[in-house]
């Protein structure tokens, strides 16, 4: 892995939030960064250590912006709008997709099916008891990762944090398909953060109008020169 030059970084993404926060007619104030104490607190919390390139985005650019905020409270360090479940695992590995997508499917094919029950109490008893483990092995289908970035609508870009794809960036796509993908870089490896980051940077820089943005939202809907945020199902 190429180490990456985070020189001016923040001071680019400070510029980019001005000019959009001057063109919506509101601010926009990128969070500051956080110290290399409050990062190991962060870690010691949630034992695991977090991938070199995010660390250095939180003690040199900052600790939100594209990215939620990581941020302590009361009740300890924790993601803006995350969910105690979203950090109870990181430690444990990432689980190999396919094998984990087969699983989940094995599951779902077995719900149990209230035609089959003499009585409406004991369909719901064994269904509650299914939910229950269906959630479970949802939940860890994104063990060990991170989702850093909320799209909306369900969907979310996630950090591996633990196990062998450890600093890659995916795609959690299960809002409407059973998938999580890796996003790609442009050899086809799953990104790091600082290509996904870095790469949504750039090209943030070089939309300085609303018709230039209109022309290259055309373009990355088509298929040509797709940014690797939006590579949701290459395979």
């Amino acid at each position: 892995m190429q180490t990456v030059n985070w020189s001016g970084v923040r001071e680019r993404t400070v510029a980019l939030y001005a000019r959009r926060g001057s063109r919506a007619g509101v601010g926009a104030v990128l969070p500051p960064v956080l110290s290399e104490a409050q990062v190991r607190q962060a870690e010691e919390q949630f034992g695991v250590v977090f991938p070199d390139e995010y660390r250095q985005y939180l003690l040199r650019v900052s600790a939100g912006g594209r990215v939620r905020t990581l941020r302590v409270d009361q009740s300890g360090w924790h993601w803006e709008g995350d969910q105690p479940s979203d950090r109870a695992n990181l430690h444990v590995a990432f689980p190999d997709h396919d094998t984990a997508l087969a699983a989940s499917e094995d599951l779902w094919l077995n719900e149990p099916q209230e035609g089959d029950y003499a009585s409406a109490a004991a369909y719901q008893a064994d269904h509650d008891t299914w939910r229950e483990t269906a959630d479970v092995a949802e939940d860890a289908r994104t063990s060990g990762a991170i989702p850093l970035h909320d799209h909306g609508c369900g969907f979310y870009t996630v950090l591996v944090v633990s196990g062998p794809m450890r600093g890659a960036m995916w795609f959690d796509g299960r809002a409407t398909c059973d998938r999580l993908n890796p996003l790609l870089n442009d050899d086809g490896h799953p990104a790091t953060f600082a290509e996904w980051y870095l790469d949504w940077l750039t090209r943030e820089e070089q939309l300085t109008t609303p018709e230039l943005r209109r022309a290259v939202n055309d373009r990355w809907h088509a298929g040509t020169d797709v940014p690797i945020w939006l590579r949701w199902f290459d395979s």
